[in-house]
């Protein structure tokens, strides 16, 4: 086979053979006329008309669009034509370049000037040196045929690279009908059979694997650790010390059943889809997948396991392999070393103390396995702006659940859901996406100040709201079509309006939405935490302003000796000992990676989360502009923004990696509270502050019942020197014991002055009419010689203290209507129970006044 060597198309002729006339300004005006003037020999290139074939897709953006290929004799024969109109300067972008190589020499510093002022900005000490580069050619040199010598194949694979070795098998061609894209294979396959099966699933063989490392997923293998391990009847666990036999809990019928059916799913899938024959499971292996490294404060570098949503923790015991040959390199587990070595002379960090938090370092000498730094000190005060715009998003940009909307504008809820959505329907045997597009439920998308999905539904906010209400104004027999058919699947313009006008009407509201730009809101995962356009906007004109505030500030480099290894930061430990930070929106940061796209050191501003199985990604405005900034998909200006995983920026706002120090607890503020002291509460007295124990006495012999021991009471269980609803029940604060033939004022405060104590509860003597029931002793009043009226048996606190207190008597009160219907009380039938003697009572009161 010969091939014949080409040349490369130039760069406009490459953009006009991909682009629609709508883009043509990206291109020179010369070339305009080629794509829009019907006379154009290759006006045919570029047809406003054209077919989609959806190919059992629902969106117009899925489908195949039918337009001519490209005919290039075609195309760079009338491109020819126009080739002389071009202006100088188009005729050198048009132009082939030539290859480049930019070589780092740390001899050079100077500034690079941007390539595109305005838009690219300048390099500040640069390093490189640019040289031409003439790529090598073929010439001379023969192709190798077959692997090199070295190769690693097999159990000898690399990590990463899966090989079927790892597990014994034998290989059979057969008709198994493997399922492949959602069809079983109708051809002979390769089936594969696992030998030892029945040995390996085994659950004793299972048991001896439980917290070691093993590997799972084959063929495609991942280090895990066994946590747990199950087979039908039992789940085993390791010890509580780790040496001991493993702890088995019983299964209860309801995961016995589940048990099975994952079981029996493990291994239809490895039948059905991947050809392999494992046998039955009769054991399943639990596992925590491989996480990463994580660094310890003393420098080491330790394995670090966890649950990763969205990855499967549930394996047949015989497909899980306990060793490989070779191991992952990136994931190794090492030694603190020497920290000369870590942290040498010269070689930069981030500071991790309570001062100078996330500030940059320079290593300028050791002592006694520790190191001095100079430090770079925050330039004024940091800005918490960032939180402060973001709590006024959220009370300025309030959200109302679907339903509530639905009624406020007096819409069946479908319909809401289909017009606030992707809403089809059929023109001439196309889809047309009629929809507001605020909410994606099958792609699992928001769009940012628009929607959101909360636990109960869906929510807008009022701008959807709004939104909403201008479509139904500018097309009311729209949405009432919709109304009086909400449950159909298929719409067609007339649904909607009169054949002769349908389409056309169907064409305007189409133009209304290219107007509003619905297609274009800033869609994010449900899941994710974003700020719209405008908070950003509030955010990053706050960071400008304080950037300007700091930069005016001269700050010196301080020193700092004696710093221990927990409070440096290396960039390179950065995703070791940074994972597990915590981020809100607002919070600032300080990107401290030492590779990645953004400058190290620069600081920004939380504005977006989305997780992922293994991370979180952040959405970064930061303060100052870099080469491969983003816009943030147009949420902020050019450059200034990106998306980085959160091991590679500390978290400035809430530091949660803080090394402490004596520096740090000697200007902390005192402690000014003062601690109780009053009977008996407080710091304890004694030797060391640990108070004096004195021994205590036996307690006297217990009398009566033990429930009047417990309430304190040392009368006979059938004693009446108790009344019913005397304070004695309640044993507590304010209880006095009652001598014998003495006699209980208990105060009721809202009682007239004359009737005081009186009544003690029902059942009690009031005004002379003797009580009913337990607990029918008599009190009386005791008037002291100046007229006051003691109501306590205490000290002088329990005066009435004016003689006009004659506060309204609790009988004039009328008892609840409920009281008043017979048969109410306990029991069946007639007026009996608490409710009726409690109405006798009231009522022989009532008869008394």
């Amino acid at each position: 086979m010969t091939f014949r060597l080409g040349q490369p198309f130039r760069p406009y002729q490459q953009l006009m053979g991909v682009l629609p006339d709508r883009s043509k300004r990206i291109v020179p005006t010369s070339y305009h006329d080629l794509m829009t003037n019907p006379a154009s020999p290759i006006i045919d290139f570029y047809p406003r008309e054209f077919e989609l074939d959806m190919n059992g897709k629902k969106m117009e953006w899925e489908a195949v669009v039918k337009i001519p290929f490209i005919d290039e004799e075609r195309l760079l024969n009338a491109m020819r034509t126009k080739d002389h109109l071009l202006s100088q300067e188009e005729r050198e972008r048009n132009d082939f370049g030539v290859t480049l190589k930019f070589t780092y020499s740390p001899d050079v510093d100077f500034t690079y000037l941007s390539s595109l002022p305005g838009v690219f900005p300048e390099l500040a000490h640069c390093h490189c040196v640019e040289n031409i580069f003439d790529l090598p050619t073929m010439e001379g040199l023969d192709f190798h045929v077959g692997l090199v010598s070295g190769v690693k194949l097999g159990e000898d694979a690399l990590a990463g690279f899966p090989s079927l070795r790892t597990v014994p098998h034998t290989g059979t061609l057969g008709f198994h009908g493997v399922n492949i894209f959602q069809q079983d294979s109708r051809n002979e396959s390769m089936v594969i059979t696992m030998m030892e099966s029945e040995k390996r699933t085994k659950v004793e063989a299972a048991k001896l694997k439980l917290g070691k490392r093993v590997y799972v997923g084959y063929p495609f293998l991942s280090e895990a650790k066994v946590i747990r391990v199950s087979d039908e009847l039992f789940s085993y666990s390791p010890s509580d010390d780790g040496n001991g036999p493993p702890l088995a809990v019983p299964h209860g019928p309801q995961e016995i059943d589940l048990w099975h059916r994952k079981a029996e799913r493990i291994e239809a899938v490895y039948s059905r889809r991947l050809g392999m024959m494992i046998g039955p499971v009769e054991t399943l292996i639990h596992v925590d997948m491989l996480k990463g490294l994580r660094k310890t404060d003393e420098g080491a570098s330790i394995k670090e396991y966890a649950h990763i949503p969205g990855l499967e923790v549930d394996y047949a015991s015989q497909m899980v392999v306990e060793e490989v040959v070779s191991e992952d390199q990136r994931f190794l587990e090492k030694s603190a070393l020497p920290i000369e070595e870590e942290f040498p002379v010269n070689s930069g960090a981030f500071f991790m103390g309570e001062y100078n938090y996330g500030r940059p370092v320079h290593v300028i000498g050791h002592n006694a396995g520790k190191v001095d730094v100079w430090v770079s000190p925050q330039q004024g005060k940091m800005g918490d702006f960032g939180r402060i715009i973001v709590a006024q998003a959220d009370r300025l940009t309030p959200y109302t659940p679907s339903f509530a909307v639905a009624r406020m504008l007096g819409l069946n809820p479908l319909v809401l859901s289909k017009i606030t959505s992707a809403f089809q329907v059929i023109v001439d045997d196309q889809r047309v996406n009629l929809g507001l597009n605020l909410k994606f439920e099958a792609k699992g998308l928001k769009v940012l100040g628009y929607s959101r999905k909360a636990a109960n539904g869906w929510e807008f906010s009022q701008k959807a709201v709004q939104l909403v209400q201008q479509y139904m104004v500018q097309f009311p027999e729209f949405i009432a079509g919709i109304q009086r058919n909400a449950q159909s699947k298929e719409y067609t313009p007339a649904d909607f309006y009169p054949k002769d006008q349908a389409k056309a009407k169907i064409k305007e509201i189409q133009v209304w939405l290219k107007e509003i730009e619905s297609k274009s809101f800033e869609k994010v995962p449900l899941d994710a935490a974003q700020l719209d356009s405008e908070a950003v906007g509030r955010i990053e004109q706050a960071a400008n302003d304080n950037l300007r505030q700091i930069s005016a500030v001269a700050v010196k480099n301080q020193r700092i000796k004696a710093v221990p290894r927990s409070a440096l930061l290396k960039p390179s430990d950065a995703e070791h000992r940074l994972s597990h930070q915590r981020f809100s929106l607002g919070d600032r940061i300080v990107y401290v990676q030492d590779s990645g796209r953004v400058p190290i050191a620069t600081q920004g501003t939380v504005v977006g989360m989305t997780r992922t199985s293994r991370t979180t990604l952040l959405d970064v405005i930061f303060d100052v502009t870099f080469m491969s900034g983003t816009s943030l998909e147009n949420r902020c200006s050019p450059f200034r923004g990106s998306t980085v995983p959160i091991h590679s920026v500390l978290n400035i706002t809430d530091r949660q990696v803080v090394a402490g120090s004596r520096a740090a607890e000697s200007h902390r503020p005192p402690n000014t509270s003062q601690p109780l002291t009053v009977n008996g509460y407080g710091t304890p007295s004694g030797p060391n502050g640990q108070g004096q124990l004195f021994p205590a006495q036996a307690p006297p012999a217990l009398t009566g019942t033990f429930r009047g021991a417990i309430a304190g009471d040392s009368a006979s269980p059938r004693s009446n020197a108790y009344t019913r609803g005397s304070p004695r029940r309640a044993g507590g604060l304010g209880y006095a014991p009652q001598q014998p033939g003495q006699q209980h004022n208990i105060p009721i405060r809202n009682s007239p002055a004359s009737q005081a104590n009186s009544v003690r509860a029902r059942g009690n003597p009031a005004n002379g009419i003797s009580g009913q029931g337990r607990g029918n002793s008599v009190s009386s009043q005791q008037v002291l010689p100046n007229g006051y009226i003691k109501i306590d048996q205490g000290g002088d606190e329990g005066l009435i203290q004016s003689r006009s207190f004659k506060p309204q008597s609790y009988f004039n009160v009328p008892p609840p209507a409920s009281l008043e219907n017979q048969g109410r009380g306990r029991g069946r039938g007639g007026p009996r129970g608490r409710a009726n003697r409690i109405e006798n009572t009231r009522g022989r009161a009532a008869h008394q006044q």
